[in-house]
């Protein structure tokens, strides 16, 4: 390797950490109890097929080892779940929808009962409409399972950015 590329490998090392980059979730920076105030966040149950997924990916994803004995702050969620044909034929009939779930939640301190940070997200799942009924229904199922996941990760990212700066 030439003399100038090991220096500007050296050189884009130094700058990248010059930067002030702290992951996350990371065990040696001031930000690792992240995590651990994740994993004391009670998730309180919503109701549908789409809300049990959105609870059950945020508890694997804040505290995979299951809900906490005594926890420090309870999370309430609230979905609303709307579907709008796309694609329209002459005959009006939709051959294409978008649903849209849109979540909003907040962030309780069970002790002092004071809401510490809301939030919401709103995601698009998109599936076709077909002939078959059975495929028309397991396809709208799958949009908003989708929807919903990705719901999870951003309530997550976004419990976790308020965490960080805590």
């Amino acid at each position: 390797m030439s003399l100038f590329r090991v220096s500007l490998v050296f050189l884009i090392m130094s700058l990248a950490a010059a930067c002030g980059f702290q992951p996350l979730y990371g065990s040696a920076t001031r930000n690792a109890d992240v995590q651990e105030k994740l994993a004391q966040m009670y998730i309180e149950p919503m109701p549908g097929r789409t809300g049990q997924i959105l609870r059950n990916e945020l508890l694997d994803l804040a505290n995979p080892g299951g809900i906490p004995r005594e926890p420090v702050y309870r999370l309430k969620i609230t979905t609303e779940t709307r579907a709008e044909g796309l694609a329209i034929q002459s005959d009006d009939t939709k051959t294409r929808f978008n649903l849209t779930l849109t979540s909003k939640f907040f962030l309780v301190n069970i002790a002092e009962q004071e809401v510490l940070y809301t939030g919401s997200t709103q995601n698009i799942a998109s599936y076709n409409v077909v002939q078959s009924e059975f495929a028309n229904l397991s396809a709208a199922k799958n949009a908003e399972k989708r929807a919903a996941l990705v719901a999870a990760e951003q309530i997550n990212q976004q419990l976790s950015v308020y965490f960080s700066g805590r």
